[in-house]
């Protein structure tokens, strides 16, 4: 049942981050920072990727990726069809991983310590919260820009 839940709110908001991406009137847009803003929705989209590849698909997937969180937030003017790629590639790895996953596989302790001890299930749950957390603010950002 978890399962079916994940895969329902991870497509949900990965075709939605897509949706934020391509909604931009401009690429220069989706790369700026106002004023009080820290992170530009092209940055605050390669993080969510690179978090998803990571804990998703290379620590419980096996995939081999290899994150390098600071190129998600100094990386500049990726233009807006590479995002996109990016955003669907993350799409098929998180779903194929969390398909893969028995009930067995959920209720085990996640491989690495990130929140302190917690299950596959419940650290999956914090990623799913991330992801949505970082929808918003690159919706913000996708108007405050406009």
């Amino acid at each position: 049942m978890l399962t079916e839940i994940l895969i329902n709110l991870f497509e949900r908001d990965l075709s939605r981050l897509e949706e934020e991406i391509a909604a931009y009137e401009t690429e220069a847009a989706i790369w700026r920072v106002p004023q009080g803003i820290k992170n530009s929705g092209g940055n605050l989209c390669l993080h969510l990727c690179g978090n998803l590849q990571h804990f998703i698909g290379a620590i419980l997937g096996h995939t081999g990726y290899v994150r390098n969180r600071d190129l998600e937030f100094s990386a500049k003017d990726v233009p807006r069809e590479e995002l996109l790629a990016l955003v669907g590639t993350t799409r098929r790895t998180v779903l194929t991983v969390i398909l893969s996953l028995s009930e067995e596989d959920l209720e085990k302790i996640y491989p690495e310590k990130v929140l302190g001890e917690t299950t596959t299930a419940h650290f999956l749950v914090h990623l799913c919260t991330h992801l949505s957390y970082h929808l918003g603010q690159i919706n913000y950002h996708r108007r405050l820009t406009q």
